[in-house]
């Protein structure tokens, strides 16, 4: 497994996916950044906390509807390399297990995605020190980004289900686009339990008001119980695939 896992990451290492991981957060965190400099007096007026107010201007946007589509190229880019340059049948010829494999790929992927959060973590608390000053860092601008990884392993596990079973990279793209899209407003229905891509979003945000199981637990539960499935159903067909 660790030879695998060593194997995937040079395979990144000459794509673009290294840059998204940092432009990404540090897009939207300057985002919030300057917007909270723009409307600083209408943040301020109230007395609220101003490491919060620069989290939730950088976290909004870009959990509710960024993170989602970020996992879906994320994924398929992964599974890409292998398709363009027939790598699966030249990797199977070698005494590795399948399911090892399909996990090797997977945990490369869910590791890039944590990389892309906790550089976000990152950024927003350099950010806050620059603007707060020397007031206290809420606990929740480092519990939000980790409770958002969480709750976007169904969603990993799902984008990269679908990257590896379909052969043509715009199935699923377009299956996450899809859905990633409208999660924004389902995310304000009672629906939105039954929509993984919502999430991401409501963990992320949580950081901002200091309550990091405010959607409940049962939601990382659930996303985990998909993640599964997803995952054993992946792997076993994987394992049945002729790959030609």
């Amino acid at each position: 497994m660790k030879k695998l896992l060593e194997a995937e990451l040079l395979k990144l290492k000459h794509s673009n996916i290294l840059a998204l991981i940092m432009f990404l957060p540090l897009f939207f965190v300057a985002l919030g950044f300057t917007n909270f400099i723009r409307y600083k007096d209408l943040f301020t007026s109230k007395g609220q906390n101003i490491w919060q107010q620069i989290y939730t201007q950088s976290a909004m946007f870009y959990g509710l509807f960024i993170l989602s589509l970020f996992v879906t190229i994320v994924m398929a880019i992964i599974v890409r390399i292998e398709n363009s340059e027939n790598n699966f049948r030249r990797i199977l010829t070698l005494s590795v297990k399948r399911k090892e494999i399909y996990l090797a790929k997977f945990l490369v992927g869910t590791g890039i995605v944590f990389l892309n959060l906790l550089g976000f973590m990152l950024m927003v608390i350099a950010a806050g020190s620059i603007l707060a000053g020397t007031s206290k860092m809420p606990l929740g601008i480092v519990y939000g980004p980790l409770l958002a990884f969480v709750a976007l392993i169904p969603v990993m596990a799902i984008q990269y289900y679908l990257s590896m079973r379909f052969s043509n990279i715009g199935v699923a793209l377009g299956i996450g686009a899809v859905f990633s899209i409208p999660s924004v407003l389902i995310s304000n229905t009672k629906f939105w339990i039954f929509f993984p891509w919502t999430y991401s979003g409501r963990a992320i945000l949580s950081g901002a008001n200091m309550n990091p199981f405010e959607t409940g637990w049962y939601m990382y539960a659930i996303g985990i119980v998909i993640a599964l499935l997803f995952t054993l159903r992946g792997m076993y067909e994987f394992s049945e695939k002729d790959i030609v």
